[in-house]
């Protein structure tokens, strides 16, 4: 029994067919491996003066700088692919470009951001029981309930506002970014939340979060760490995309069936097993890749089993933990597309259930995080990043 409660996937982008029209990669997936280089000059756009102190970065990443007294940034070290670039400062909210970097290139990017005006009335919140209910119910929804959520905080909740309805909607509102210290993995994020929306089965949110490692105070907590990390990464969404476009399903521990849909809907009577190469193919452009299926996909992570945490979370009252990880995905539009990183471009291109809905905030990594031992396995086979 698994409780299918889907998060609908968010994307780093949607805006890319433009930019699709316009580049050509020499590289992407193993060719050439070359950082590329991003830099600008970041203006107010009400007297055309340049900011110092901007924050500029790269939504999902540790990868991000501040722009000089004049203004201008460079952003360094900055892998090829699909990126999302935010740009924030105090009194202009964020502001964000989607683009496609190129191996071994600089690009330039100038922005031009505006004033935002918050009311009083707009950030201050009751800090009553009734708030606390709904935080808790938030770190539950969005932080998640896995055994890497215990040592997960908020560090400025007060910036919170909830909404409940009898019918069962909760949502969250942030006026300024929540600051999350997860101490389980070494990170600290600095997420921008745009929208967190619960109903019914399904939890959705978008936002762009910033990865900073902590500084360990040892070199056995920077194994805690690590450890945890890789627990973190195995088997989850982000790895299952990745093994798809490497042609390591079976070599990683994945099995994977197509439940289809028929008149009486999807159901595990009528599933198939399933072959990478027809479910993701290449696309157009280099370095980015089409997933595309119907009904639902049934993904079994054969490496690890569940623990007690999502049994519970199941609510799978009668059987124990299983051997393996059990997890769904259905495609909101077909195909949606997939990066070199195992992201999503699509913004809520696909809901995901079962073990992939279990892991939440707390159980997520850098988009540019791999184990060592998968790279290792990825040279082998000549498909490292």
């Amino acid at each position: 029994m698994f409780r299918l409660e889907g998060i609908m996937l968010r994307s780093i982008s949607t805006i890319f067919l433009v930019l699709l029209l316009g580049l050509q990669y020499e590289h992407l997936s193993g060719q050439d491996s070359r950082p590329a280089t991003l830099e600008g000059v970041i203006i107010n756009a009400e007297n055309q003066e340049p900011l110092p102190g901007a924050h500029i970065f790269l939504a999902g990443t540790t990868i991000g700088t501040h722009s000089d007294s004049e203004g201008r940034y460079r952003l360094e070290e900055v892998p090829a692919g699909a990126h999302r670039v935010a740009i924030s400062m105090v009194g202009f909210g964020l502001t964000a470009k989607d683009t496609l970097v190129t191996a071994g290139k600089t690009h330039k990017f100038n922005f031009s951001i505006h004033p935002v005006t918050i009311e009083m009335s707009e950030v201050q919140v009751e800090l009553d029981d009734d708030w606390y209910d709904d935080l808790d119910r938030f770190y539950d929804l969005f932080i998640g309930t896995s055994s890497l959520s215990d040592s997960v905080e908020i560090i400025n909740p007060e910036v919170l506002s909830f909404e409940s309805r009898w019918w069962g909607r909760f949502t969250a509102e942030a006026s300024e970014p929540l600051v999350i210290e997860n101490r389980s993995l070494g990170y600290r994020i600095t997420y921008y939340l745009d929208e967190f929306r619960h109903s019914g089965l399904v939890t959705r949110w978008d936002g762009e979060p910033l990865f900073e490692e902590l500084r360990p105070k040892d070199e056995s907590q920077q194994q805690f760490w690590e450890k945890n990390r890789k627990k973190a990464f195995y088997g989850s969404v982000r790895h299952f995309l990745l093994t798809l476009i490497h042609d390591r399903v079976r070599e990683e521990g994945f099995v994977i069936y197509e439940q289809r849909r028929d008149i009486r809907g999807i159901s595990s009577q009528n599933e198939y097993r399933a072959r990478a190469s027809r479910l993701i193919s290449q696309n157009v452009e280099e370095g980015l890749y089409d997933f595309n299926f119907s009904g639902r996909l049934k993904v079994i992570y054969t490496k690890e089993g569940e623990d007690h945490r999502y049994v519970q979370w199941a609510r799978d009252v009668i059987g124990g933990p299983a051997h393996s990880q059990t997890s769904y995905l259905e495609l909101n539009e077909r195909p949606i597309t997939i990066d070199t990183d195992g992201e999503i471009l699509q913004t809520y291109g696909a809901t995901r259930y079962g073990h992939f809905s279990f892991r939440r905030i707390a159980d997520r990594t850098p988009r540019e995080y791999r184990p060592e031992v998968y790279y290792e396995r990825g040279e082998l086979l000549g498909t490292a990043q």
